[in-house]
């Protein structure tokens, strides 16, 4: 009979000589995936100015985007540059103004533009109302970017995708209007359009003068519901390059910017760090000003704990993210944005590493190959500085096991159950995460 390994069982070899065996064992590890892969919400991708672009599309970078405009706006440029006479270079002069300006008005060219700008990677576009049931399909997605989509659709979607068991985050716009000193949006700032009139009417609007208006004062934050899993970010943005062919000023999503810092933060610091204190690149300055006190009001909220970052300009320094606080920032565990998306990357790390076992038995060898593996992992995290304290044993903590986290019942059933425990905010003090997986084998 051949000396070989048989079922994981060593064989005597009789006869010298090299042996190759390969023993039959569960191997089990965790690779940190991709944090920040967004999708950008849209009213119509069909509709947008980017010409081509479809349901659900992958784009990599600025290059695809500048490509898809090409195909329109190229031929409009060799118009300008072939007209022979004062008429037809008029025409085609106009032609290209208003295809520009058109290019101006649409949110997701305009999103994508400062997503890239400020260091954004690879990205989706997808229709707002195709996200609930679109995105599931697709594994690497982790943030929803509102991207000037209508707010009740956007928000829609992202109360299904954005709950415990699911590991999705969403960057909302803030409000469009201006924030009084009082943190409050009046009848008079909430009619403020962009245009150069009303922008003029807005230097004067920043404050509630009567009773009529102190009536009419609306909380910025009615419209957004509290969720742990969803940041907003005030005020909009505004561009040199964005300015239409009649002088006026664009607009500008700020959640396409942020996403850009995430991506960002996450690559040179990881997903761990405060996206705050980071300089918003591309040209773009914040449209209203946001003083100490309005700061203060909105970052911490009298009630509701829906907390809108804010993007604030110092002197001698460009527009800042000055904020990284979750709309449910009264939660103690969940009041910041990195410790929300911490959590996001281990669950989802973690559940598809143990996908690798959802064949072996629910037995004692392999919760410890589950629990070595985790460990593994979070101790990586921890040597990162992703995790608090001096010690392994005060950053973290991986249980798996009859009587710990299961009982004979869920063993019967083929439940396997990990709690994890980690301390993202201080030493020792843990948040814990449960992480279950049905075994298809329960022997």
């Amino acid at each position: 009979m051949d000396n070989e390994c048989k079922e994981g069982i060593m064989v005597d070899y009789k006869v010298p000589g090299v042996y190759v065996e390969e023993p039959f064992e569960l191997a089990l590890s965790i690779p940190a995936g991709e944090t920040a892969i967004p999708v950008f919400a849209c009213d119509d991708v069909k509709q947008s100015k980017v010409s081509d672009l479809q349901d659900g599309q992958e784009i990599q970078s600025w290059l695809d985007v500048n490509q898809l405009i090409a195909k329109q706006r190229d031929p409009l440029q060799q118009a300008v540059a072939n007209a022979t006479t004062t008429d037809s270079l008029k025409t085609a002069q106009e032609a290209l103004n208003n295809f520009n300006d058109a290019l101006l008005s649409d949110p997701l060219y305009l999103s994508l533009k400062t997503y890239f700008d400020n260091g954004g990677g690879r990205a989706y576009v997808m229709n707002v109302n195709s996200l609930a049931s679109a995105v599931p399909g697709f594994d690497d997605i982790t943030l929803l970017v509102q991207a000037g989509a209508k707010l009740d659709s956007f928000k829609t979607s992202v109360s299904t995708l954005c709950k415990p068991g699911n590991t999705y985050f969403a960057v909302f716009d803030g409000p469009s209007e201006e924030i009084d000193r009082n943190g409050q949006v009046t009848a008079s700032t909430a009619s403020i359009g962009s245009d150069q009139e009303t922008q003029k009417k807005a230097k004067n609007a920043t404050e509630p003068k009567d009773a009529t208006e102190q009536k009419n004062a609306t909380d910025p934050t009615k419209d957004y519901d509290s969720n742990p899993y969803t940041a907003a970010y005030y005020p909009w943005l505004q561009a040199d390059w964005a300015i239409k062919s009649d002088k006026t000023r664009v607009d500008i999503p700020p959640s396409a910017a942020v996403a850009g810092a995430y991506c960002t933060v996450d690559r040179e610091r990881g997903v761990w760090k405060a996206p705050a204190n980071v300089a918003l690149k591309g040209g773009v300055t914040p449209k209203y000003k946001v003083s100490n006190d309005l700061n203060g009001i909105l970052n911490v909220p009298s009630s509701g704990g829906k907390a809108i970052n804010v993007i604030r300009t110092f002197r001698g320094m460009g527009p800042l993210i000055w904020g990284a606080r979750t709309l449910k920032s009264d939660l103690d565990t969940w009041r910041y944005v990195p410790v929300r998306r911490l959590f996001n990357a281990v669950e989802k790390d973690v559940h598809r590493a143990m996908g690798v076992a959802v064949f072996e038995p629910n037995s004692a060898p392999t919760w410890e190959r589950v629990r070595s593996a985790i460990d593994i992992y979070l101790h990586n995290l921890w040597r990162q500085g992703a995790l608090q304290g001096s010690t392994p044993q005060q950053a973290y903590f991986v249980q798996v096991g009859l009587g710990q986290t299961m009982t004979a019942d869920d063993i019967n059933n083929g439940k396997l159950i990990v709690q994890i425990g980690l301390a993202a905010v201080r030493p020792a003090e843990f948040i814990i995460l449960q992480v279950s997986q049905q075994q298809l084998s329960v022997s």
